[in-house]
């Protein structure tokens, strides 16, 4: 057993232990805690049950991560960036693109991206296919996106495969190319931070206008047909009360199977406008109430750095093989704009697209897949570190020394131990817990929560 599988955090008079490579969570007393930790290191055994959870973290882990090595490519998915152009005029907007005149990719482009794709996935004999849209708003360059879905289909045929498409959409087009969407997408991730008088502060069309109805009606469309719908909800100091409402709302309007609560990244543009990222302590709090009314009608919530389904060693498709495409036919690992990502000193190209295929550096790709939380200083010693991965590459600096948490540490921190709380039955003890500071304090920044040191 790897010693920095198990951790360890103090919730009240109990300790919380959990491994997640061996997905083992448990609560023991202090006398337990020491007893466990000697066993670990000395392989004594220990009184029943005691010693079939030191046995447990003893075996050899039922999953354990690892970084993608060869010479070959097996693509995680096709990411094309249609256009980072877009009809909307968010105020906290981080994409500095034009709104109106931003390149659009050439049909040829796509087409030989989609070639180049499935040549790929021809090579790796991977039995599916998944082509992700990424803007700007994609469909705000219609003609490519609805080019690519029915060439991808078709290349599909040919191959003996199933192919899904996946966008990240505003929802801002009229109801036929919402119906559009719906009968040939089969997930659509739209932003909608909440009620119309969030969504129209929060989120206007180029020139003010207010388009939440709009959105509105798009988002019901989606949830009317068969497709998953994930609705995307930037929360802001401004909002990040009114997330139990918001969930609600949802719950009340739409259909989606999943909520993504996420934080305002703080942009220039954001601080321009008096846009102000929320409390990380009021955001957890406000997360867990919002995610219990969700379950109530069968909606999962999420938030990115906080996902427990698997442990992960990268946040995002960084060091996954996903190959994204620009307009100008760059191939990057990041979605994000290559002048935000140079300025915190990363290289994310890993080559360009040409007729012939894709022509990637091999030391580019070395490099991406090896950005993971393994060399991240600040993740070194936190339980969350298999599941945040140290967040986004970009905007989460994680250069500094192990447990001196930031904001993302924190709510991160909270809402994992929340969940896990949760999924063990302890509901009265989360409760106590969310409810109480001084505690809250004690376990989130306890700065080292490794077991064994």
């Amino acid at each position: 057993m790897k010693q920095n599988d198990v951790y360890f955090v103090p919730i009240h008079d109990k300790f919380l232990i959990h491994a997640p490579l061996h997905k083992l969570t448990a609560l023991i007393n202090q006398s337990a805690l020491h007893a466990l930790r000697a066993s670990l290191m000395s392989d004594d055994p220990l009184p029943i049950p005691m010693n079939q959870l030191a046995s447990q973290l003893q075996n050899t882990p039922l999953t354990t991560p690892s970084v993608l090595t060869g010479d070959d490519i097996t693509p995680y998915f096709l990411g094309l960036i249609p256009t980072r152009g877009c009809n909307m005029a968010c105020p906290y907007c981080d994409f500095a693109a034009p709104k109106r005149n931003s390149p659009v990719m050439s049909l040829n482009l796509a087409r030989d991206a989609v070639n180049a794709y499935f040549a790929l996935i021809q090579k790796a004999g991977q039995g599916s296919a998944e082509v992700h849209f990424f803007g700007g708003e994609p469909f705000f360059a219609e003609k490519v996106v609805h080019f690519v879905v029915e060439y991808a289909k078709i290349k599909a045929l040919e191959h003996g495969i199933r192919v899904r498409f996946e966008a990240t959409s505003n929802g801002l087009y009229n109801r036929d190319r919402c119906k559009w969407i719906a009968e040939h997408f089969d997930t659509v991730v739209l932003s909608l931070d909440g009620p119309p008088d969030i969504q129209d502060s929060q989120r206007p069309a180029v020139g003010g206008r207010t388009v939440s109805s709009v959105i509105v009606r798009n988002a019901k469309v989606f949830s009317d047909n068969d497709m998953e719908l994930v609705i995307r909800a930037c929360i802001t100091d401004a909002t990040v009360h009114r997330m139990p409402e918001i969930a609600q709302w949802i719950s009340h309007e739409f259909r989606p199977s999943t909520v993504c609560f996420e934080i305002l990244s703080l942009s220039h543009t954001a601080q321009s406008v008096a846009f102000a990222p929320p409390d990380p302590w009021e955001f957890a709090r406000n997360f867990d109430q919002a995610s219990q009314i969700l379950s109530q009608y069968g909606i999962k919530t999420i938030i990115s750095t906080a996902d427990l389904h698997a442990p992960r060693l990268s946040f995002c498709p960084v060091g996954k093989d996903a190959l994204i495409v620009s307009p100008d036919g760059m191939v990057d690992a990041c979605y994000l704009l290559q002048k935000d990502w140079e300025a915190v000193g990363l290289d994310m190209r890993l080559g360009s697209l040409t007729p012939s295929g894709f022509e990637l550096h091999p030391e580019a790709v070395d490099r991406a897949r090896n950005m993971t939380v393994e060399s991240r200083a600040l993740c070194a010693n936190c339980l969350c570190r298999y599941y945040c991965a140290g967040g986004c590459h970009v905007n989460h600096d994680t250069t500094g020394a192990a447990g001196q948490y930031d904001r993302h540490c924190i709510l991160t921190r909270m809402i994992t131990v929340t969940q896990l709380l949760r999924t063990m039955g302890q509901h009265t003890l989360a409760d106590e817990w969310l409810g109480n500071r001084a505690l809250l304090e004690e376990t989130i920044l306890q700065e080292n929560d490794r077991l064994l040191t």
